[in-house]
């Protein structure tokens, strides 16, 4: 099976790590053992250069194209059988792409797997409440909360807070000084949105796959805010335990051959030393055959032609 998995940045190689992280799973656990016949993993960078990510663009037009050209030479370079977009940025285009395709590839987003999670988490405490960070773009658009509205929970139950920068700071920071203060400001800011009689059960979804590896911090600025009964809710893994299923129904029962996975990380440019050296400290711990990946970098500009 060839398996793209797709990303405005690096916060998706936390996806990726997490799935092989549980495809390795010793037999007997939760997992079934390496499930997928030769399991191609493609990891695509799904940014065009270094100086320009989504958030930076003109607006929803400009970034359309933009991914719409990469996924197009995504199933022209790679023939994947299935693409799992692992961020929320990209994951609200989605709707409105227009990508012909001469033959079935499915693509599906974390958007809708976060929403799940959100969704069940607020209907399981009636008397919750919710902050939801995420990138400018995702926050502005209001998919996500239009999500949950629709399925009726209350406006008043659901606050929002963009991170402008987040993601590209916690890639760049390994040692997390400088985004321990930024996650804390950004904390501190969606603390004022709260109605001044909040519920006591506080849920805080962290709605960009890059705020996953610092969870940790998210936690520790509420608790030195006085909030120590929150959940964190962080998509990555739930998002990781879909891939399982989808790689799983690709499984030949009938092979007796022992089965393998391969991981490649593909981006149009050169990705920045810095950025290289915090993901692999990251990803490491996880998964040594995603941080692998990542140093052996696939330069691949046939992403963007037009």
């Amino acid at each position: 099976m060839k398996l793209v998995i797709t990303d405005s940045g690096l916060g998706g190689l936390s996806v990726c790590a997490k799935l092989l992280q549980l495809l390795s799973d010793p037999p007997g656990g939760n997992y079934p053992n390496n499930p997928a016949d030769d399991l191609q993993i493609t990891y695509i960078n799904a940014v065009p250069s270094n100086n320009r990510g989504y958030n930076s663009m003109s607006g929803r037009a400009e970034q359309l194209k933009t991914f719409e050209i990469i996924l197009r030479n995504t199933e022209k370079i790679f023939a994947p059988h299935h693409i799992f977009v692992a961020c929320g940025t990209l994951s609200v285009l989605l709707d409105d792409l227009e990508i012909p395709s001469e033959k079935t590839v499915k693509i599906e987003g974390i958007l809708q797997i976060g929403v799940k999670m959100l969704l069940s988490s607020l209907l399981d405490d009636p008397k919750s409440s919710a902050i939801i960070f995420g990138t400018p773009t995702m926050i502005n658009s209001e998919s996500f909360q239009n999500e949950l509205f629709e399925k009726g929970v209350e406006k008043i139950r659901i606050i929002s807070q963009g991170c402008p920068d987040l993601a590209t700071q916690i890639s760049n920071d390994p040692d997390s000084l400088f985004v321990e203060g930024r996650i804390r400001h950004w904390v501190q800011k969606s603390i004022l949105k709260l109605p001044k009689k909040h519920i006591d059960t506080l849920l805080v979804f962290l709605a960009c796959t890059h705020y996953g590896y610092r969870q940790d911090l998210f936690q520790k600025a509420f608790n030195e805010e006085g909030f120590y009964n929150i959940t964190l809710l962080n998509p990555n893994l739930a998002a990781a335990e879909n891939l399982v299923k989808t790689v799983s129904n690709n499984l030949n029962p009938s092979s007796t051959e022992s089965k393998a996975f391969s991981v490649e990380f593909v981006t149009p440019y050169a990705i920045p030393d810095q950025e290289i050296i915090t993901l692999m400290q990251l990803l490491s711990p996880i998964s040594p055959t995603t941080a692998d990946a990542l140093n052996n970098t696939r330069i691949c500009p046939e992403l963007l032609n037009p």
